[in-house]
């Protein structure tokens, strides 16, 4: 047993995810025989058969298939000392790129910028609004650094995500907007007759959804910015950030509207913000700090 090596692991993990011991081969770039003799001597150390051999292709055993995720986890815990490794061995970065959905205010995050700005002073932060559809495509481009985005049902697999926090959408108006003047749970038809102001992106197919348009009548802007704007100047109605919107309301420049349903649902969408990384690319001390940070709760 304690001759058992990592390289012999990653040959396990290789053969298992190739399908064959010839096309493990291929990937790792040996002769068959090596990685026929690697699992043997695998095999011979554990005192377990780990591939049933009988048929065409090799499948794994019940003993295993067992020992599998364990496997996996050493092999997933080396990756992650590596990347550590190299982030000790930088120095702290003189730039650091921070890309951020547009639907998302800044300010949500001041506080964590606020403890990175103090603790790196000389860290130059370079932010680019992206578009939703294209923040995780952008990191693995090495865009950036960092990313912060609404969570993807399909999440790009070369990057690593952290959970940072809920966002909360409520629809406002100005007060002397006429839907500000309803009861509250006023039927959502009422707000189809009102000009709604929505972000949209310019490059979205055309058959596209769009979540959340009741407006008959529709404005499109690209950035959440301009929605803010142009809602507080009592042009239309529309979705915000609750925590974009929480000063104007509580001091009455703004009022929230609330429709008996919305959608298909008798609630406004909330939304799971991530702070993401690429798996495979470490991080100096200034971008681990933020990182952590930023999937930190304050």
């Amino acid at each position: 047993m304690d001759a058992i090596t990592l390289d012999q692991f990653a040959v396990f993990l290789a053969i298992v995810e190739e399908g064959s011991f010839a096309a493990a081969a291929r990937k790792l770039g040996r002769a068959q025989s090596a990685v026929t003799y690697a699992i043997q001597k695998l095999e011979d150390q554990t005192g377990v058969v780990l591939f049933d051999r009988a048929q065409y292709r090799p499948t794994l055993t019940e003993e295993g298939r067992a020992l599998l995720p364990r496997v996996r986890r050493v092999m997933d815990d080396l990756a992650e000392f590596r990347v550590q490794a190299q982030s000790v061995s930088k120095g702290v970065e003189a730039e650091l790129v921070l890309l951020i959905s547009t639907f998302l205010p800044l300010s949500m995050f001041s506080q964590t910028l606020r403890r990175f700005h103090a603790e790196f002073p000389m860290v130059q932060l370079r932010t680019i609004a992206v578009n939703p559809r294209d923040a995780g495509q952008q990191l693995v481009d090495y865009q950036a650094d960092l990313g912060l985005f609404i969570m993807s049902p399909d999440p790009e697999p070369a990057l690593v995500s952290r959970f940072v926090t809920k966002l909360d959408l409520i629809a406002v108006a100005t007060p002397d907007h006429p839907l500000a003047q309803l009861p509250p749970n006023f039927p959502k038809e009422a707000m189809r007759d009102h000009l709604q102001i929505v972000v949209s992106i310019p490059k979205a197919p055309s058959n596209a959804p769009d979540y959340g348009v009741i407006g008959v009548n529709q404005w499109h802007v690209s950035e959440m910015r301009l929605r803010y704007d142009l809602i507080k100047e009592g042009i239309g109605w529309g979705s915000m950030p609750r925590p974009m919107v929480e000063a104007d309301l509580a001091l009455g420049n703004l009022v929230e509207l609330h429709p008996a349903e919305w959608g298909s649902s008798n609630i406004m969408p909330s939304f799971n913000i991530v702070a993401a990384k690429l798996k495979d690319s470490a991080l100096g001390p200034a971008g681990t700090f933020l990182f952590d940070s930023l999937s930190t709760p304050e």
